[in-house]
């Protein structure tokens, strides 16, 4: 269990710079950047909308983001997304495993319920 969690926290601390280096190729390659805007806009739009929404204002046309900041948001939104994804997979791994070792251990204790019921009958 403890080596488990021990890997469980490498991998945490492996994803952060991957994260950055998610967020550096965001800035020099074409296509992820266009990926990282059209994300940033989409965020900022919905965004926008939610806070017009809930604050009672009436629709109005959003201003998109400029390029630089629609590639910051973006890319930040892709390498937190990341780090997001590699915590819950982690959780999702700790599950399985803890459930497989329990369903171990109660097949374990049926058969020495099963050798002890037989020897006394």
């Amino acid at each position: 269990m403890s080596s488990f969690k021990i890997a469980s926290l490498l991998f945490r601390t492996l994803s952060k710079p991957v994260a950055n280096a998610l967020k550096q190729q965001a800035k020099s390659h074409d296509i992820f950047r266009s990926l990282c805007i059209n994300v940033a806009q989409l965020a900022h739009r919905t965004e926008m909308n939610w806070k017009m929404k809930v604050l009672g204002y009436k629709k109005e046309k959003i201003r998109p983001l400029n390029d630089a900041r629609a590639v910051d948001a973006g890319a930040n939104f892709l390498g937190e997304a990341f780090i997001f994804s590699v915590a819950v997979s982690l959780i999702l791994a700790e599950q399985v495993r803890s459930r497989s070792q329990a369903k171990r251990q109660r097949n374990a204790v049926d058969e020495r319920l099963d050798t002890l019921e037989k020897q006394v009958s």
